[in-house]
């Protein structure tokens, strides 16, 4: 019988957690890589029997890789601590698992925007890959949007039940998160030399676009007020990523000058 490990990377996930792995406690193994919480998520996880093992955060990819280098299970099922896994997933990954015909399986993921499960804007079925052998995928080494790389050989299956995702409860949360996202986004545009010489355009037109996009184009509007809502805010977190990219520009053509002044 093949056995399935649970990895889950946290940080004061106190308030979330304890949902997240009550949906996985029939899994043979659950594996919690905590990096420094100060609430209960180490004292729920020993709770519920995990492997919990604390190391200081070094980035998204860099955490979950080493999460799934302690797992021991034939299959591995990576969950963020603020995700469920519904009964009927619970079936279908058991099942894959038990009589697998692929070497990983994507599933559909709903997010909770501001206490609605949202359907449209971009927002669903917005599927992840996220139950696999164990060795034959990791999470690429990017900042930010990690996804998991498999070979060209492997065999991708697709599930159909849903993983619920409890993203932004309230505002707030989604502002927070922007601006830790626009920051790190800013930074590798700057450093990869992806960004005109000047920001203008991108700062003019970044609302509109993106309001556009997901409002429109992506049906946004069918959500009604969470929609809108929506568009309007994840429209500001590209406006502010473009507002970082001209701060990181303007501080480096100061260090240029001051460098340049010395010269002469």
């Amino acid at each position: 019988m093949s056995r399935l490990s649970v990895v889950i990377i946290a940080q004061n996930e106190a308030s979330n957690i304890r949902r997240c792995l009550e949906s996985v406690r029939w899994a043979d193994e659950i594996i919690v890589v905590d990096s420094g919480s100060t609430d209960d998520t180490p004292r729920i996880c020993q709770e519920f029997g995990c492997e919990v093992i604390h190391r200081a955060w070094q980035g998204y990819a860099d955490q979950k890789n080493f999460a799934l280098e302690h797992a021991t299970g034939d299959w591995v099922l990576s969950l963020d601590a603020d995700e469920e896994v519904t009964p009927e997933l619970a079936d279908e990954i058991k099942e894959a698992v038990r009589n697998a015909r692929a070497d990983a399986y994507s599933m559909p993921r709903r997010n909770n925007f501001l206490g609605r499960w949202m359907r449209h804007g971009g927002w669903y079925p917005d599927r992840q890959v996220r139950l696999f052998r164990r060795g034959i995928g990791k999470f690429k080494p990017v900042p930010l949007h990690e996804n998991i790389i498999l070979p060209e050989c492997a065999r991708l299956g697709l599930l159909s039940a849903e993983l619920r995702h409890y993203t932004y409860p309230r505002a707030a949360d989604f502002i927070k998160k922007a601006d830790v996202y626009a920051s790190i986004e800013a930074q590798t545009l700057v450093r990869e030399g992806r960004t005109s010489r000047s920001p203008i355009c991108p700062l003019v037109f970044a609302i509109p676009l993106k309001f556009a996009e997901v409002y429109i184009w992506k049906g946004g509007w069918r959500d009604g007020l969470h929609g809108f809502v929506a568009a309007v805010l994840m429209s500001v977190r590209v406006f502010l990523r473009w507002v970082k990219v001209w701060e990181l520009q303007r501080a480096d053509g100061d260090v240029q000058g001051e460098a340049q002044g010395e010269q002469d």
